[in-house]
Protein backbone atom coordinates (compact mmCIF):
# COMPACT_ATOMS: atom_id res chain seq x y z
CA UNK A 1 0.00 0.00 0.00
CA UNK A 2 1.79 3.24 -1.47
CA UNK A 3 2.29 6.21 0.77
CA UNK A 4 0.37 8.16 -1.09
CA UNK A 5 -2.44 6.41 -0.83
CA UNK A 6 -2.21 6.48 2.55
CA UNK A 7 -2.23 10.33 1.99
CA UNK A 8 -5.67 10.04 0.44
CA UNK A 9 -7.25 8.41 2.88
CA UNK A 10 -6.31 11.05 4.85
CA UNK A 11 -7.70 13.49 3.05
CA UNK A 12 -10.82 11.43 3.29
CA UNK A 13 -10.71 11.43 6.73
CA UNK A 14 -10.64 15.00 7.32
CA UNK A 15 -14.05 15.61 4.89
CA UNK A 16 -16.19 14.23 7.82
CA UNK A 17 -14.81 16.58 10.17
CA UNK A 18 -17.86 19.07 9.29
CA UNK A 19 -20.06 16.54 10.43
CA UNK A 20 -22.18 17.75 13.72
CA UNK A 21 -19.56 16.93 16.37
CA UNK A 22 -22.51 16.23 18.63
CA UNK A 23 -23.33 13.32 16.72
CA UNK A 24 -20.64 11.12 15.97
CA UNK A 25 -17.02 11.10 17.58
CA UNK A 26 -15.82 8.20 15.89
CA UNK A 27 -15.88 6.81 12.37
CA UNK A 28 -14.98 3.35 10.38
CA UNK A 29 -14.55 2.98 7.05
CA UNK A 30 -13.11 -0.22 4.74
CA UNK A 31 -11.22 0.26 1.98
CA UNK A 32 -11.49 -2.79 -1.03
CA UNK A 33 -10.04 -4.06 -4.36
CA UNK A 34 -11.70 -6.67 -6.13
CA UNK A 35 -14.13 -6.60 -3.42
CA UNK A 36 -11.60 -8.01 -0.82
CA UNK A 37 -11.13 -5.78 2.37
CA UNK A 38 -7.43 -4.90 2.31
CA UNK A 39 -7.61 -1.52 4.74
CA UNK A 40 -9.35 -0.79 7.93
CA UNK A 41 -9.36 3.16 8.86
CA UNK A 42 -10.89 4.44 12.39
CA UNK A 43 -10.85 7.99 13.35
CA UNK A 44 -11.03 9.90 16.82
CA UNK A 45 -11.96 13.50 16.46
CA UNK A 46 -11.26 15.45 19.90
CA UNK A 47 -10.42 18.98 18.69
CA UNK A 48 -13.43 20.62 20.23
CA UNK A 49 -12.21 19.31 24.31
CA UNK A 50 -8.91 18.20 24.02
CA UNK A 51 -7.60 19.85 21.01
CA UNK A 52 -6.61 16.64 18.92
CA UNK A 53 -7.80 14.84 15.92
CA UNK A 54 -6.07 11.30 15.63
CA UNK A 55 -6.01 9.03 12.38
CA UNK A 56 -4.66 5.73 12.05
CA UNK A 57 -5.15 3.06 8.93
CA UNK A 58 -3.86 -0.88 8.57
CA UNK A 59 -3.97 -3.39 6.33
CA UNK A 60 -6.08 -6.58 6.73
CA UNK A 61 -6.92 -9.91 4.76
CA UNK A 62 -5.09 -10.73 2.38
CA UNK A 63 -2.91 -7.96 1.60
CA UNK A 64 -2.02 -7.13 5.45
CA UNK A 65 -0.80 -10.64 5.48
CA UNK A 66 2.07 -10.32 3.18
CA UNK A 67 2.13 -6.89 3.81
CA UNK A 68 1.71 -5.09 6.43
CA UNK A 69 1.27 -1.32 6.97
CA UNK A 70 0.22 0.95 9.95
CA UNK A 71 -0.27 4.82 9.10
CA UNK A 72 -0.78 6.97 12.07
CA UNK A 73 -1.59 10.86 12.35
CA UNK A 74 -2.26 13.81 14.58
CA UNK A 75 -2.75 17.34 14.95
CA UNK A 76 -2.95 19.21 18.38
CA UNK A 77 -3.91 22.74 18.72
CA UNK A 78 -2.25 24.94 21.54
CA UNK A 79 -5.39 26.42 22.07
CA UNK A 80 -8.96 26.93 21.40
CA UNK A 81 -7.62 29.37 18.86
CA UNK A 82 -6.53 26.72 16.53
CA UNK A 83 -3.61 29.59 15.94
CA UNK A 84 -0.59 27.54 16.66
CA UNK A 85 -0.82 24.01 16.09
CA UNK A 86 1.52 20.71 15.44
CA UNK A 87 1.04 17.90 12.97
CA UNK A 88 2.59 14.20 13.05
CA UNK A 89 2.33 11.30 10.47
CA UNK A 90 3.97 8.25 11.33
CA UNK A 91 4.25 5.62 8.63
CA UNK A 92 5.07 1.85 9.34
CA UNK A 93 5.99 -1.65 7.60
CA UNK A 94 6.78 -3.95 10.27
CA UNK A 95 7.89 -7.08 8.43
CA UNK A 96 10.64 -4.80 6.89
CA UNK A 97 11.54 -3.00 10.39
CA UNK A 98 11.06 0.28 8.43
CA UNK A 99 9.31 3.53 9.52
CA UNK A 100 8.77 7.19 8.19
CA UNK A 101 8.65 10.22 10.98
CA UNK A 102 7.24 13.97 10.04
CA UNK A 103 6.25 16.64 12.07
CA UNK A 104 5.75 20.17 11.50
CA UNK A 105 5.26 23.01 13.46
CA UNK A 106 2.87 25.62 12.27
CA UNK A 107 1.87 29.07 13.41
CA UNK A 108 -0.83 31.51 11.52
CA UNK A 109 -0.68 28.97 8.48
CA UNK A 110 3.06 29.68 8.08
CA UNK A 111 5.58 26.56 8.26
CA UNK A 112 7.90 27.52 11.34
CA UNK A 113 9.72 24.17 11.04
CA UNK A 114 9.67 20.20 10.37
CA UNK A 115 12.16 17.46 10.43
CA UNK A 116 11.89 14.27 9.51
CA UNK A 117 13.21 10.59 10.64
CA UNK A 118 14.94 9.00 8.96
CA UNK A 119 15.91 11.42 6.65
CA UNK A 120 15.46 10.67 3.09
CA UNK A 121 17.71 9.34 0.72
CA UNK A 122 16.60 10.64 -2.29
CA UNK A 123 18.63 12.85 -4.71
CA UNK A 124 17.70 16.58 -4.28
CA UNK A 125 18.94 17.64 -7.10
CA UNK A 126 16.01 15.49 -8.93
CA UNK A 127 13.43 17.56 -6.84
CA UNK A 128 11.64 20.51 -7.53
CA UNK A 129 13.24 22.86 -4.82
CA UNK A 130 11.35 24.78 -2.17
CA UNK A 131 10.39 28.34 -2.90
CA UNK A 132 10.56 31.16 -0.08
CA UNK A 133 6.54 31.65 -0.78
CA UNK A 134 5.77 27.75 0.10
CA UNK A 135 6.01 28.34 3.43
CA UNK A 136 3.35 30.92 3.79
CA UNK A 137 -0.26 30.41 3.64
CA UNK A 138 -0.17 26.91 4.11
CA UNK A 139 -1.36 24.26 6.72
CA UNK A 140 -1.33 20.20 7.45
CA UNK A 141 -3.38 17.85 5.66
CA UNK A 142 -5.68 17.23 8.61
CA UNK A 143 -6.35 20.93 9.66
CA UNK A 144 -6.35 21.58 5.62
CA UNK A 145 -9.87 19.72 4.67
CA UNK A 146 -11.40 20.65 7.63
CA UNK A 147 -11.23 24.37 6.39
CA UNK A 148 -11.56 23.47 3.00
CA UNK A 149 -14.93 21.39 3.68
CA UNK A 150 -18.19 23.27 4.97
CA UNK A 151 -20.64 20.56 4.19
CA UNK A 152 -23.65 21.95 5.18
CA UNK A 153 -26.83 19.95 3.79
CA UNK A 154 -27.97 23.34 2.11
CA UNK A 155 -24.66 23.87 -0.05
CA UNK A 156 -22.03 21.17 -0.79
CA UNK A 157 -19.80 24.05 -2.08
CA UNK A 158 -16.84 21.67 -3.56
CA UNK A 159 -14.86 24.47 -5.60
CA UNK A 160 -12.07 25.36 -3.49
CA UNK A 161 -8.42 25.33 -3.18
CA UNK A 162 -5.72 24.69 -0.25
CA UNK A 163 -2.15 24.93 -0.36
CA UNK A 164 -0.77 21.91 2.01
CA UNK A 165 2.40 20.76 3.40
CA UNK A 166 2.87 17.06 4.81
CA UNK A 167 6.81 17.19 5.82
CA UNK A 168 7.76 16.50 2.54
CA UNK A 169 6.15 18.03 -0.25
CA UNK A 170 3.53 21.16 -0.77
CA UNK A 171 0.69 20.69 -2.86
CA UNK A 172 -2.62 22.02 -3.36
CA UNK A 173 -5.97 19.91 -2.47
CA UNK A 174 -8.48 21.48 -5.33
CA UNK A 175 -12.17 19.92 -5.12
CA UNK A 176 -15.14 20.21 -7.69
CA UNK A 177 -18.83 19.43 -8.07
CA UNK A 178 -19.80 17.76 -10.85
CA UNK A 179 -23.13 17.58 -12.04
CA UNK A 180 -23.87 13.29 -11.02
CA UNK A 181 -25.90 11.71 -8.74
CA UNK A 182 -25.82 7.94 -8.21
CA UNK A 183 -28.05 5.40 -6.87
CA UNK A 184 -26.13 3.84 -3.73
CA UNK A 185 -27.01 0.29 -2.68
CA UNK A 186 -23.69 -2.02 -1.48
CA UNK A 187 -24.04 -4.68 0.24
CA UNK A 188 -20.62 -3.01 2.16
CA UNK A 189 -22.46 0.21 3.75
CA UNK A 190 -25.85 0.69 5.51
CA UNK A 191 -26.68 3.64 3.55
CA UNK A 192 -28.94 3.60 0.89
CA UNK A 193 -30.04 6.39 -1.45
CA UNK A 194 -28.35 9.25 -3.86
CA UNK A 195 -25.63 10.38 -3.57
CA UNK A 196 -23.16 13.64 -4.87
CA UNK A 197 -20.49 13.48 -6.07
CA UNK A 198 -17.43 15.83 -6.34
CA UNK A 199 -14.12 15.54 -7.38
CA UNK A 200 -10.72 15.85 -5.52
CA UNK A 201 -7.41 16.18 -7.19
CA UNK A 202 -3.80 16.36 -5.48
CA UNK A 203 -1.47 18.53 -7.21
CA UNK A 204 2.18 19.00 -6.22
CA UNK A 205 4.42 21.87 -6.56
CA UNK A 206 7.54 21.55 -4.99
CA UNK A 207 9.37 18.85 -3.09
CA UNK A 208 8.67 15.81 -5.20
CA UNK A 209 10.73 14.32 -8.13
CA UNK A 210 9.01 15.17 -11.78
CA UNK A 211 7.86 11.33 -12.97
CA UNK A 212 8.18 9.64 -9.97
CA UNK A 213 4.79 7.07 -9.52
CA UNK A 214 4.10 7.74 -6.02
CA UNK A 215 3.90 11.29 -6.47
CA UNK A 216 1.77 11.88 -10.09
CA UNK A 217 1.04 15.18 -11.54
CA UNK A 218 -2.68 14.73 -10.77
CA UNK A 219 -3.84 12.10 -8.40
CA UNK A 220 -7.85 11.85 -8.56
CA UNK A 221 -10.29 10.62 -6.11
CA UNK A 222 -13.96 10.44 -7.04
CA UNK A 223 -15.75 11.51 -3.70
CA UNK A 224 -19.57 10.49 -3.11
CA UNK A 225 -21.74 12.26 -0.64
CA UNK A 226 -24.87 11.66 1.14
CA UNK A 227 -26.76 13.54 3.37
CA UNK A 228 -26.80 12.20 7.09
CA UNK A 229 -28.53 14.34 9.69
CA UNK A 230 -27.62 18.25 9.08
CA UNK A 231 -24.46 17.58 6.47
CA UNK A 232 -23.34 15.92 3.62
CA UNK A 233 -20.90 13.27 4.79
CA UNK A 234 -18.70 10.63 2.40
CA UNK A 235 -20.61 7.70 2.00
CA UNK A 236 -18.56 6.15 -0.60
CA UNK A 237 -15.00 6.97 -2.44
CA UNK A 238 -13.12 5.46 -5.13
CA UNK A 239 -9.88 6.36 -6.79
CA UNK A 240 -7.29 3.99 -8.70
CA UNK A 241 -4.30 2.47 -6.51
CA UNK A 242 -0.77 1.03 -7.86
CA UNK A 243 -0.28 -1.04 -11.19
CA UNK A 244 -4.27 0.62 -11.92
CA UNK A 245 -6.00 -1.08 -9.50
CA UNK A 246 -9.56 0.25 -8.53
CA UNK A 247 -9.64 0.77 -4.61
CA UNK A 248 -13.44 1.63 -2.85
CA UNK A 249 -14.13 2.90 0.50
CA UNK A 250 -16.64 2.59 2.31
CA UNK A 251 -18.45 4.17 5.43
CA UNK A 252 -19.21 1.56 8.19
CA UNK A 253 -19.69 2.82 11.36
CA UNK A 254 -20.83 6.02 12.97
CA UNK A 255 -20.31 5.94 16.99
Amino acid sequence: MRPLFIKFLIIIYIIILNFNSSLAKEFRYDVRAYNLNVMEINFNIDDEINNKITFSAESVGIVGFFVKVLAKSKVEFNDKSKNTWKYEYRYDKPTTNKYRLNKINFSKEKVLNFETDPPRAEDLTKKIPYNKEDYFGVIDPIFAVKKLFLIDKKNLDCDKKIKVFDGNIFYYLVMKKENVQIDFDSIFSNYKGKLQKCILTYQPISGYIPGDPNTPEQFKVDLYFGIVGDNYFPIYATTKGKKGIRLKMYLDTIQ
